[in-house]
């Protein structure tokens, strides 16, 4: 009795109202995936904290995303698997249902604290990846622009915060208006696809592994919309399988990628472009006054003859004709007796 009273008991203490809801199994495999984000934000905070203190400035850029990330991702499958983030909402189909069901289709659970960690995660991720092919050694560093690497970058974030969002508000309908957002969604999806491939593959010309990466990522991204097809948008496998297709590719997505990237960017030493922006302030002045000095001509010391380019009656003088001093000397001695008189 007492070992029993030890188990998962979240179902129990947290039940669910609902005709089509998660079991203890599901729960089980919920907290087994917070493990494991709980256990990569530790080592992440960990690199992070060492970072820090040595300073490590790149090493820090590449640690702080994958240590928001897995931190986001404990904190909502924490509470997943504590059986709370849901609400109830009826199928549209009747596929997946019980015996004892209050209604014709079921009432069904959706869990849509997941969706509030994509929309938190999903452009961290993507810095992530821009960081990542950022990075090169120094050898192969070239020019790139920072305006237009930022500019890619705010369109995928805008368009995965879309996709994320038009499957939540999807996943909260009943009737089959549901898929119009799908739809929308996964067209946002494509769109960031494209952008984000043409800008790696063309602009940056990654190649190698991290191309296989940012393929993995992409099937994974297609996969979402395919479990979200099966559960909430056609109610075709239970809750328990749900939370284990959604886990795999949250692991996969989340835990995996962002260790690949973060592990890269720490082994190179340097960013493949600098930011050309204007300087302001004692660099910016210093460095006109020295173009102004390179620009102006030396100032002739007492008792030199040379004149470089204008005459005694603003005329040119042929390069290395000299006047004497004697009749300089002379006019000098003229013009003053002259203003005396």
């Amino acid at each position: 009795q007492l070992f029993k009273r030890a188990g998962n008991q979240a179902v129990d203490v947290n039940p669910a109202a609902v005709d089509i809801g998660m079991t203890t199994h599901g729960s089980n495999w919920l907290w087994a995936v917070f493990c494991v984000f709980a256990l990569f934000s530790l080592v992440y905070a960990f690199l992070f904290l060492t970072a820090e203190r040595k300073s490590a400035r790149l090493s820090k850029f590449a640690i702080a995303s994958p240590l928001w990330i897995s931190l986001i991702m404990t904190f909502a499958y924490f509470t997943m698997a504590s059986n709370l983030g849901w609400t109830g909402i009826q199928a549209e189909f009747n596929h997946a249902s019980v015996s004892n069901s209050s209604a014709t289709p079921g009432i069904r659970q959706i869990f849509y604290a997941k969706y509030i960690a994509w929309f938190l995660c999903w452009p961290l991720l993507l810095y992530s990846f821009e960081l990542a092919t950022a990075t090169t050694d120094v050898a192969e560093e070239q020019s790139r622009s920072f305006f237009e690497s930022l500019h890619n970058l705010l369109v995928q974030i805008a368009g995965v915060e879309f996709f994320v969002i038009g499957l939540l508000v999807g996943a909260l309908i009943r009737s089959s208006y549901k898929w119009g957002y799908w739809t929308m969604a996964a067209f946002a999806a494509i769109l960031v696809a494209i952008v984000l491939f043409k800008h790696q593959l063309v602009t940056l010309r990654v190649r190698g592994w991290k191309i296989i990466v940012l393929s993995f990522t992409q099937l994974c991204v297609f996969l979402y919309f395919v479990c979200w097809g099966l559960s909430e948008g056609g109610n075709v496998i239970q809750p328990d399988s749900e939370v284990v297709f959604y886990g795999i590719l949250d692991l996969c997505v989340f835990a995996l990628v962002p260790a690949f990237l973060s592990a890269f960017v720490s082994s190179k030493g340097s960013l493949g472009f600098i930011p050309s922006l204007p300087m302001h302030g004692k660099n910016r002045n210093h460095g006109t006054d020295l173009e102004k000095q390179s620009n102006h001509e030396p100032v002739r010391h007492s008792g030199e003859t040379e004149v470089p380019e204008t005459g005694v009656f603003g005329g040119t003088t042929a390069p290395g004709t000299t006047i004497p001093t004697s009749t300089t000397t002379h006019a000098a001695n003229t013009t003053t007796t002259a203003n005396t008189t």
